[in-house]
């Protein structure tokens, strides 16, 4: 039984993750907040313990007082005050004298490859200066979750993740590939990382790196899986257009722009265009589903087929 604590639970991927762990029946789950919340108050499984991502000293005294043994981070890395919370956290984790596991808020590609690379992909910064201050408490081991990019995103609209639409509009039958969409993607659901994830605190040992595969598919491979109930309208933007700011705009975006600007929306459709098309979310093994053989992660036709109809 592991005592387990996740930052950034009552968010999308975190409270995901608390359900997945939950379900196994096994662990003691704490969801660390700033505030009180009554996200989990129909599960008494879930003790809320409010901390001060502000002081390492306060984070330190909350996870040594509940012995927690393994902290989760879900925390949003957009911002510098979303990675110096995450900084003190880990300060505040390692100084706890009872965290003896952390695994930092990455979820995505293989950001310390993509720095050594120089590979302007945001966040990146932020995702490296956690591993440098993990590597400064040698006595607490640490994990990377690696898994491509979120299903979630390529639609229909049903996840708690705070998605947009990426390469596919499902709704209105339209979907944008950048480049000629021929290169290999890791595209993982995000209820297929929860459960890799909940299942990661059963492993005696954390390796550095524990890379998720939910489904491996080329752009064209996944858009012919969504064309599963009516034909899409299908277009290619040119790497170079891409490259300077130029894509093409998915009508299900639109309605996102209330709340997320349309030039924040078209980055981040560009940057992952052109990060699948070079390559970087065509990942590689050891994958941590060699371990779990049992779990089996959704496929992307499976995807089309459940949320499609």
């Amino acid at each position: 039984m592991t005592r387990v604590a996740i930052a950034g639970g009552t968010g999308g991927l975190g409270s995901t993750i608390v359900e997945a762990i939950i379900a196994c029946k096994k662990h003691d789950v704490f969801v660390l907040s700033r505030t009180t919340t009554e996200v989990f108050i129909n599960q008494p499984e879930v003790t809320v313990l409010i901390v001060d991502y502000s002081s390492p000293e306060n984070i330190e005294g909350v996870l040594k007082a509940n012995a927690i043994d393994t902290v989760i981070s879900c925390l949003t890395m957009n911002t510098e005050e979303g990675s110096q919370a995450q900084l003190n956290l880990i300060e505040g984790a390692a100084k706890s004298t009872t965290v003896r596991r952390f695994a930092p808020s990455e979820f995505g590609i293989d950001y310390m490859a993509a720095s050594k690379a120089n590979y302007p992909f945001p966040s990146t910064d932020f995702k490296v200066a956690a591993v440098n201050k993990l590597l400064g408490f040698p006595t607490m081991k640490y994990t990377r979750f690696i898994n491509g990019t979120f299903m979630d995103y390529f639609g229909p609209f049903q996840s708690r993740l705070n998605v947009i639409a990426l390469v596919v509009d499902y709704e209105n039958g339209k979907a944008v590939v950048a480049g000629d969409g021929n290169t290999p993607v890791v595209i993982t659901h995000s209820t297929d990382v929860a459960r890799f994830v909940a299942a990661a605190l059963d492993l005696e040992e954390w390796p550095e790196a524990s890379v998720i595969r939910g489904d491996k598919v080329t752009l064209n491979e996944l858009v012919a899986f969504a064309e599963i109930s009516h034909k899409f309208d299908v277009s290619h933007d040119k790497l170079d257009d891409v490259k300077a700011g130029k894509s093409t705009e998915l009508p299900a975006n639109i309605q996102k722009y209330a709340y997320l600007p349309k030039q924040v929306i078209d980055n981040i459709s560009q940057i992952a265009g052109l990060a699948m098309d070079s390559g970087w979310m065509d990942l590689k093994g050891p994958f941590l589903n060699d371990r779990f053989p049992e779990l089996e992660p959704m496929s992307v036709q499976a995807f089309y087929k459940r949320f499609g109809n």
